[in-house]
């Protein structure tokens, strides 16, 4: 696959640094005559472009001193004019080993000769170097900043974006390329009719995937599962759950959280036009509290095939509305702080065409967008193509991803693990099993990208260990997070870094802590936990002159629980509603709560100590979640009683409110 490139560097300019800077030797006493005459006869030689000549002289001068830095960059660049690429990255890399600080610009350079040798990882870690120096560095601070170095930097610092973005470019390609073959799902997924929109878990166990009989019947979304090992067959495991219709559902995708889920929606009560993006939660089999997107995603025109970024906030979509460029085209939209979608982008002509670009899916790192297109120069009737973000919002001219995932069949949305080494997609090539079929390949390395961690946190009480719900953490400059009803919530954060997470809650302390952040496999979640400490302004028990008021009220409630359960039931939590009810009758305030766990004698002591005081959390998280500030709460767990009450009432929870 041609990779386009821009001509980094013209060499010859570059030698002539070294005159500017060695004009100066005559007067800098640090420099011993004998090395300057040599090293100043070899640039003559290579300004009256003699290569060989030249680099006799800077070998000479390098006899002298081995570490000298513009003879080891002069030589460097007399092997680059006779095109002997190695040797020439061996003395820039010496000359920068020698003296970090001897040239700006050389950094670039060098960056140059490794994407002449195909090096294209070592070409990206000098670009990315010299892009380091360029924010966090000054120019004064390297040895040689005269002006013919100042203008070639300055030039050097407006090809970098779209050198970088060669390099990525071209490391994708060779996987790509490298690509030995294709491989169909087999029969139990794949039919004669159309499977295709794949999406992976990132445990790679179970897939979602669309199936059509034909153009007379509807879209419905599938279940297949393997074994957790990768390497089990693919089986069909039936439709999801209380989902399809008689009507098109299809194209799924799931943020990397694996909570939230986004659908295409087709003639069913609350769409637009004639496809709508819908969301809801994914719970097991089932897709619950499904709705239309709110926002400005949806219009009177067709929306489908979402993608949405790893941590939830930017959509990507395919859209026929108006200020397209034709067909249908690809839109980003981005979540707003309400969580509603604000107004939709079009990627532009570099990536849509007047044909059809459809089926696009973001990269974890969000630098990638994949998407298939009939109206980029391809190899059959739709192929896919890989588009790079250079800067917020601007997309590179896509590259075609070439043979073996494309053919001169169509080929149909691609979407990559987790990991960024198994790749899947739908295409409708001779050999499958019929109509659209799903396909796999395995990469020899991931695709480039930033490495990326999906991060879980949950927020507790440190005192009482429950869950801190409907909470912002807050990390700097990144947006917060919100804790959900389990006091969770979920990053993908690139890695490594430290992470500065903080709290401020009018009922905690002001809680801050830095989490380092490893790179990690995402096949199951890096987990943090921040443990807010409460602000204690309850005394639970009263001294000699600490009395409860005279007009306090008290109330007493036993919670009842079955042999070794400790989690809430349907009739538990409305006893404990009609008790808060009779409670807070004429507007009561609570003073406070007790709640105090127990066990039966049955079991081990510690056995029976832990689920007691499970007992007593689960009530005082019920409380919680009813609006009752958690530093009103007294909770204990006092193990196993015995005596003359039976052990049904001993496994019990003791609930006693104080109002007023």
């Amino acid at each position: 696959m041609k990779i386009l490139y821009t001509a980094l560097i013209g060499w010859v300019g570059c030698c002539l640094f070294s005159v500017n800077l060695f004009a100066q030797t005559d007067i800098n006493p640090l420099v011993p005559k004998e090395l300057a005459d040599v090293h100043q006869q070899g640039e003559a030689y290579l300004l009256n472009l003699e290569y060989e000549r030249a680099l006799g002289y800077f070998e000479q001068a390098l006899k002298i001193n081995e570490t000298f830095a513009p003879s080891l960059r002069g030589a460097g660049s007399c092997h680059l004019m006779l095109r002997r690429y190695g040797p020439a990255i061996d003395y820039l890399r010496e000359a920068i080993a020698v003296d970090p600080n001897f040239s700006m610009a050389i950094y670039y350079e060098l960056a140059d000769l490794y994407y002449k040798t195909g090096d294209y990882q070592m070409s990206l870690n000098y670009f990315m170097q010299f892009e380091g120096i360029l924010k966090f560095r000054d120019f004064e601070d390297f040895g040689y900043n005269g002006q013919a170095e100042r203008e070639n930097v300055k030039r050097y610092q407006t090809r970098l974006p779209e050198n970088m973005r060669a390099c990525r470019v071209a490391m994708d390609s060779i996987q790509f390329q490298n690509i030995d073959h294709v491989i169909n799902l087999g029969k139990s997924i794949n039919t004669a009719h159309d499977e295709y929109f794949p999406f992976v878990n990132n445990q790679e166990d179970l897939m979602y995937y669309t199936s059509r009989i034909d153009a007379d019947h509807d879209e419905n979304l599938l279940i297949a599962r393997r074994n957790a090992d990768r390497d089990g067959p693919w089986n069909y495991d039936g439709a999801m759950e209380s989902f399809n219709t008689n009507q098109n559902e299809g194209m799924t995708t799931v943020v990397r959280d694996q909570r939230t889920v986004f659908f295409t929606a087709c003639g069913r009560e609350g769409v637009l036009g004639p496809c709508d993006l819908w969301e809801g939660r994914l719970k097991g089999r089932k897709i619950v509290d499904a709705k239309t997107v709110t926002g400005y995603t949806n219009s009177p025109d067709w929306e489908s095939q979402a993608s949405v970024s790893c941590d939830g906030t930017t959509l990507y979509f395919a859209s026929n509305r108006p200020g397209g460029l034709g067909g249908t085209d690809i839109w980003t939209a981005q979540r707003l702080p309400d969580g509603r979608w604000g107004a939709p982008s079009n990627l532009g002509p570099n990536v849509n065409t007047p044909g059809d670009e459809e089926a696009p899916f973001i990269t974890n790192d969000g630098d990638a967008l994949y998407f298939s297109s009939t109206g980029h120069l391809g190899m059959g009737e739709q192929d896919i193509f890989q588009t790079r973000q250079t800067e917020p919002g601007r997309w590179s001219k896509p590259i075609n991803l070439g043979p073996p995932v494309n053919s001169s069949y169509r080929e149909l949305g691609l979407f990559l693990s987790a990991d960024n080494k198994t790749g899947y997609f739908a295409s409708d090539r001779a050999g499958g099993q019929g109509g659209m079929d799903i396909y796999k390949f395995e990469l020899s390395d991931q695709l480039y990208s930033t490495p990326v961690t999906f991060l879980k946190g949950v927020v507790k009480d440190s005192l009482y260990g429950i869950p801190v719900a409907n909470t912002q953490v807050f990390f700097g400059d990144r947006l917060p997070a919100m804790t959900d009803e389990r006091g969770e919530f979920f990053l993908c954060v690139p890695a490594p870094v430290e992470l500065n997470a903080s709290v401020t809650r009018y009922d905690f302390q002001p809680y801050r802590k830095t989490f380092e952040v490893p790179e990690w496999n995402n096949r199951e979640y890096y987990e943090i936990e921040l443990r807010l400490q409460p602000i204690q302004t309850l005394q639970v028990a009263y001294g000699e002159e600490e009395k409860p008021r005279s007009d306090a009220q008290y109330f007493n409630e036993n919670i009842l629980f079955d042999k070794n359960a400790y989690g809430l039931s349907d009739r538990h939590r409305k006893q404990l509603q009609a008790f808060l009810e009779s409670v807070l009758l004429d507007g009561k305030t609570v003073e406070s709560v007790s709640i105090v766990g127990y066990a039966d004698t049955d079991g081990a002591d510690s056995y029976n100590l832990i689920l007691s005081e499970r007992r007593a959390k689960s009530v005082a998280i019920y409380l919680k979640e009813k609006g009752l500030r958690i530093d009103q709460v007294y909770l204990e767990g006092r193990g196993e009683i015995g005596g003359e009450q039976t052990k049904d009432f001993n496994r019990r929870v003791e609930l006693k409110v104080v109002v007023r």
